[in-house]
């Protein structure tokens, strides 16, 4: 199956990608997601991505310095196990859905001065320079259907 991120932000003018973000509940195979995001992220010519688990957030920014995975650099890792506060339930499949949308709503409450102001210093100054300008001009949406999951 092809990769999709779990989440995006794209232009609203030309559905350019601003932003990528691959959730994961669990840190299992946190190497392959991040070879499948780079590969996304130059296929698609998206600037940012983020991985984001719910105790790490890694951000990507690929620098253009040539066509390959090497142009991605990694620009920080944040403990974000204080600032989402995800809690699993111990049901992989409805852990996976929840953790998506705890996600997107913490980067769409990002657009916020409050959002922000919430964040540990360093965190916030590197969401200030990579995350909020792409979600400030952009659409925040899921990157793939989202099916619920019933008892």
């Amino acid at each position: 199956m092809a990769f999709e991120p779990d989440i995006v932000v794209t232009d609203p003018e030309s559905a350019q990608f601003a932003l990528v973000v691959e959730v994961k509940a669990e840190s299992r195979g946190l190497g392959e997601s991040v070879r499948q995001l780079k590969t996304f992220m130059l296929g698609a010519g998206c600037p940012i991505g983020l991985l984001v688990t719910p105790e790490r957030l890694w951000i990507l920014r690929d620098q253009y310095l040539s066509s390959s995975e090497d142009s991605i650099a990694e620009v920080g890792e944040f403990d974000v196990k204080d600032v989402l506060n995800f809690r699993p339930s111990g049901a992989a499949g409805r852990d996976a859905l929840a953790f998506e949308r705890l996600v997107q709503s913490w980067i769409e409450g990002l657009s916020t001065e409050s959002g922000l102001r919430e964040l540990p210093a360093g965190l916030r100054g590197a969401a200030e320079m990579y995350i909020v300008p792409a979600i400030s001009q952009g659409v925040v949406r899921a990157g793939h259907p989202r099916y619920s999951l019933s008892a």
